[in-house]
């Protein structure tokens, strides 16, 4: 299959050169990307108004690439269901569903490990191995998306919460987003796509010259630069002084509210002084802060705060500091729900 074309890894415009290139009639390019991204259909023999002579063309010359079901977890607490894939050259990638009462997301990954190397997060104590190929990144969607649609469901939201930093593998992020979001594929509203990052301001940036009307989500944790960098040593590249700025540019030039995430991690970011530091960071923003109590990582010291100092946090926060502040609701913590946790698992 190394000489084929992978379908999975174009875009239309891509699909519709292909076929000319192939002797084929240009309008077909329409037809497969729709087959392929929309009826998700997995045999090109089932494409039936492309002619049985184009089909062998294609068959020919192409190929349609599955992703290998490793494990399917459900949780008992929540129905999170964490998804372990098996990609081509073996490597393995998770998947997450997060059931809400108005929608159904998916988090999906964008890397094979990670190379950000954050404190809390099971994905980086593996290491980094490579970026997702477009065809990884889509095929999560579309694998998960037809286990679905049997049981009358489908997904609503999209997240790149995943393993590895979206930012670091930006063109095939942006790309996949083009394929999903398109009106001939499953059509999801970027509005409704979250890109969370580390802060990564080279591709803040990059986003902001695509014009790409995503949400934008903080990994920040920490409001203060050296705490901050202790538990994301990316801050030390690009510290919260140069980050700010182009989150205020992002905000004004998008009109799009900014979340930040913050892990809630016991004897490190839930004082009152670093209560203090994050209202002043976030006051500055249209925001949402999202609170996150620690799901504990095998091989990780750190710790989820006692239910008391999560509420005084909280409380403080939105009480008397007047913060746009949720507790996010724990998900998946029956079934190894934090991100890499599975990966994890299997590996060993």
């Amino acid at each position: 299959m190394s000489n084929k074309i992978n379908l999975l890894n174009l875009n239309e415009k891509e699909l519709t050169e292909l076929v000319v290139s192939l002797g084929m009639k240009k309008f077909y390019g329409k037809q497969i990307f729709t087959w392929l991204n929309q009826k998700i259909v997995r045999d090109i023999n089932d494409m039936t108004n492309i002619s049985l002579k184009d089909r062998e063309i294609l068959m020919e010359n192409t190929y349609i690439p599955f992703l290998n079901l490793l494990k399917h977890q459900v949780s008992k607490k929540d129905k999170t269901e964490k998804y372990l894939f098996k990609l081509a050259d073996g490597n393995t990638i998770e998947s997450v569903i997060l059931r809400h009462k108005d929608r159904t997301t998916l988090c999906i990954s964008s890397q094979v490990g990670c190379a950000v190397s954050c404190g809390f997060c099971a994905t980086g104590m593996g290491g980094f191995t490579r970026n997702l190929e477009v065809n990884e990144i889509v095929n999560q969607f579309y694998t998960i998306e037809r286990r679905l649609s049997k049981q009358g469901l489908g997904i609503n939201n999209i997240v790149f919460m995943g393993m590895g930093e979206p930012l670091l593998n930006l063109n095939n992020v942006i790309k996949a987003i083009e394929i999903l979001s398109s009106e001939n594929g499953v059509n999801v509203s970027k509005r409704r796509i979250t890109i969370s990052t580390s802060g990564i301001i080279p591709g803040i940036e990059r986003l902001l010259e695509e014009k790409l009307p995503v949400e934008l989500a903080i990994s920040l944790h920490c409001a203060i630069d050296e705490k901050r960098s202790e538990l994301m040593p990316i801050n030390k590249k690009y510290p919260l002084e140069d980050l700010f700025p182009i989150l205020q540019q992002y905000q004004k030039q998008t009109k799009r509210r900014i979340s930040f995430e913050y892990i809630l991690i016991n004897d490190f970011n839930v004082s009152e002084t670093d209560a203090a530091h994050l209202a002043d960071f976030v006051h500055n923003f249209d925001h949402v802060l999202n609170l996150i109590p620690i799901n504990p990582v095998e091989g990780s010291e750190l710790q989820r705060p006692s239910q008391k100092k999560i509420e005084k946090f909280y409380g403080y926060l939105k009480d008397f500091r007047k913060v746009n502040v949720t507790i996010r609701g724990e998900k998946g913590t029956d079934i190894d729900g934090a991100c890499g946790q599975l990966r994890q698992k299997n590996s060993k």
